[in-house]
């Protein structure tokens, strides 16, 4: 039963990493001056913020996220689309890397790119820990590791602002101030919890 329903799981994470590329493409050939790299760059933020906003609008709005059973389908999945935010990021890095021929081996570029490729790297450490089995072997240890996922709040915001600057698309003010959100609503979040304890 429990394999079938691992089954069923991966089934659905797939085929909703298949039609969001299969979106982005549309959204590349109907949308005019947006770089395709950068609409799976947009992607893997949305699927990161839906994998933040349900802890968000359980500590600030208990009510409403009680009410609301999407937030808590979205709380109980939160692996699937932590999984699916890393696939996205990482089409958005390997097409950058294709366009410009990136070399990482170049202490320079490392430099200039240290934003995304900080990101890339905590999604990277999450997603292949975002199983039963590295629950069971990190135990206490894990909660601990999936706490660099808050460190993207910050690195994120950075790095769209520096490397979409003076060259906005139609994308890039909703990538800016949803990632900016993301980041003072986690700030709030933490006072409350600090207030209450």
């Amino acid at each position: 039963m429990k394999s079938h329903k691992n089954l069923n799981d991966s089934f659905g994470f797939v085929a909703l990493v298949f039609i969001n590329h299969i979106l982005s493409a549309m959204l590349f050939f109907l949308i005019p001056y947006i770089d395709y790299a950068n609409i799976m760059g947009v992607l893997s933020l949305i699927y990161y913020a839906l994998t933040i906003i349900p802890t968000i609008i359980k500590t600030l709005f208990p009510n409403f996220y009680k009410q609301q059973y999407i937030w808590k389908s979205l709380l109980k999945n939160r692996r699937y689309t932590g999984v699916t935010a890393f696939c996205f990021a990482w089409s958005h890095a390997a097409l950058l890397i294709w366009q410009r021929s990136l070399n990482f081996l170049d202490f320079n570029t490392c430099l200039q790119y240290f934003q995304g490729l900080s990101s890339i790297i905590i999604f990277t450490i999450l997603a292949i820990t975002s199983n039963d089995e590295s629950i069971r072997t990190l135990k206490t240890n894990w909660k601990k590791i999936h706490n660099l996922t808050y460190l993207c709040l910050f690195i994120l915001p950075w790095h769209i602002l520096d490397k979409m600057f003076g060259h906005w698309s139609y994308l890039t003010p909703f990538a800016v101030i949803l990632s900016i959100s993301l980041s003072l609503l986690f700030v709030t979040r933490k006072i409350i919890e600090i207030k209450e304890q």
